[in-house]
């Protein structure tokens, strides 16, 4: 599940840290996910009038490098995390789902909610450690943020790297 990579995140003049990076990791999972046979599910967050990701701007597109095929699924959502107001739960139950892999955007709103709400609904979840991202802010740098979304939700989840993967 790749949560909010869209264009805006990746904006020249104001990119999530390591952007480039991230980029590779993210195509990097798709790439394996394919291979393996599972499921792609791509979130797209509708921000509203005015906001960087407002629905249907250029802002919003998923990002233009990510290829969707055929078979991929899209969810629209309006919440930090995208189950709440959407059909996704009872897709991922109608598709006998039970593991999600989650990767994207931004570390400590989207992918935070999105990891603990997964496991709230009884998901057994892996976080992707290297295949998410934020910006810095007044709770530190993105480095240190991510690193504490890691650490945060590592009780709860599985953690796992996809630069672990040999080339």
């Amino acid at each position: 599940m790749l949560v909010d990579v869209q264009a805006n995140m990746f904006a020249p003049f104001n990119p999530v840290f390591e952007s480039e990076a991230l980029l590779e990791n993210v195509q990097k999972l798709l790439e394996l996910a394919r291979a393996s046979g599972t499921q792609v599910i791509f979130v797209q967050n509708n921000g509203k009038p005015g906001e960087p990701d407002e629905t249907r701007t250029e802002g919003w597109m998923l990002h233009s490098e990510l290829v969707i095929e055929n078979g991929d699924l899209i969810v629209q959502k309006h919440h930090p995390d995208p189950f709440t107001d959407s059909e996704l739960h009872s897709t991922l139950k109608k598709k006998g789902i039970h593991k999600l892999i989650i990767a994207g955007l931004q570390s400590e709103y989207c992918i935070d909610a999105t990891c603990r709400k997964a496991c709230e609904l009884g998901y057994g979840v892996t976080l992707v450690s290297d295949t998410h991202s934020t910006y810095p802010s007044h709770e530190g740098t993105a480095e240190q943020i991510i690193r504490r979304v890691n650490a945060g939700l590592g009780d709860m989840i599985s953690l796992w790297a996809v630069s672990e993967i040999q080339a």
